[in-house]
């Protein structure tokens, strides 16, 4: 493992932190498919990689740039929960394109967190008023239209964080809602000694440049 991970350090111009929470196995083939030959995907205990990191950076040939990726790493812990390190040549908008390929849709099931905001629409759901307890327990008004049941108002039952419970992932599943869409997720980017958050990510390229100057003037000026 630690050869290994070595190697793609050296080998490749950036290292991407992709959390892949809520993925599948069948979404995982197909992006690992789709990546032969232009990336390479590393998924494996969070402790080893962090220790392989670690004595690369205690080492006599360490760089500087070794040494300030080994202090980010502890500092903003990516290193944990469900991460896969994706070392790639390409631009990040390749592993964007890619990842974005095979989103899929998922429902609200008990216990996952919300990534959006939910709202059900007003209008006619098409259920029949015997249904009308799961609406009352959200506190949604409705009215009976054409003997079914008919929502009055916009109603958010989610916000981004929330936790999905039983009488919302139930309402949603009758109403036939699937809010969550799932797919690997580029938290961050380790390039050229600087780390690069997902809002950077959406940066013009004569500000990354920008930023990529300033970190290697940086680097340069710790190594002296």
């Amino acid at each position: 493992m630690q050869k290994e991970l070595n190697r793609l350090i050296d080998s490749y111009e950036r290292m991407c932190f992709v959390k892949l929470d809520n993925v599948t196995s069948q979404q995982m083939h197909k992006v690992r498919r789709d990546l032969i030959g232009k990336a390479e995907m590393v998924v494996g205990k969070k402790t080893t990689q962090k220790k392989i990191i670690a004595l690369r950076a205690e080492s006599k040939d360490a760089t500087a740039a070794d040494k300030k990726m080994c202090d980010i790493m502890c500092r903003e812990n990516f290193l944990t929960g469900n991460v896969a390190l994706t070392f790639t040549n390409e631009p990040v908008s390749f592993l964007l394109d890619t990842f974005l390929k095979y989103k899929i849709q998922a429902p609200a099931r008990v216990g996952a967190i919300s990534p959006v905001e939910v709202i059900i629409q007003a209008g006619n759901t098409g259920m029949e008023p015997t249904q009308t307890s799961f609406f009352q327990a959200l506190n949604i008004i409705t009215k009976i239209d054409k003997g079914t049941v008919a929502i009055l108002n916009d109603k958010k039952v989610l916000s981004v964080g929330d936790k999905v419970d039983l009488s919302i992932s139930a309402l949603l599943g009758k109403l036939k809602i699937s809010p969550f869409y799932y797919a690997p997720e580029v938290a961050a980017v380790w390039e050229k000694g600087m780390l690069f958050s997902t809002e950077d990510l959406s940066l013009d390229d004569a500000a990354l440049n920008a930023a990529f100057s300033e970190g290697i003037a940086n680097l340069t000026a710790l190594s002296l």
